[in-house]
């Protein structure tokens, strides 16, 4: 079933959706709140993914595994890497690469 913006069940269909690939990639739903994913290798988290409506931020310890997500994940979708992240839902974003 494919859902068209516009429908009312437009945002539930992308939702679920997103959460099917995701999960597939081995993500998992945060505990506190499901618009965060995580994802774990060897007991530590190695990749981070806030989803806000259509946008999300990624984070991670790793560039090469930043990269790769979202290689993997526009094989699914149609996305655009607006770059490092500066502002998220009118909060500044500073990176501090040292810690």
């Amino acid at each position: 079933m494919t859902a068209l913006y516009g429908l009312k069940q437009a945002g539930r269909q992308w939702k679920k959706r997103l959460h099917e690939v995701l999960s597939k990639l081995g993500f998992i739903h945060a505990f506190a709140d499901d618009c965060l994913y995580l994802k774990h290798e060897n007991g530590k988290i190695t990749l981070l993914v806030l989803v806000y409506v259509n946008n999300m931020a990624v984070a991670g310890p790793d560039g090469y595994r930043i990269i790769l997500f979202k290689n993997t994940l526009s094989k699914d979708f149609e996305i655009t890497d607006l770059g490092e992240l500066e502002f998220i839902l009118g909060i500044l974003v500073t990176c501090d690469r040292a810690n």
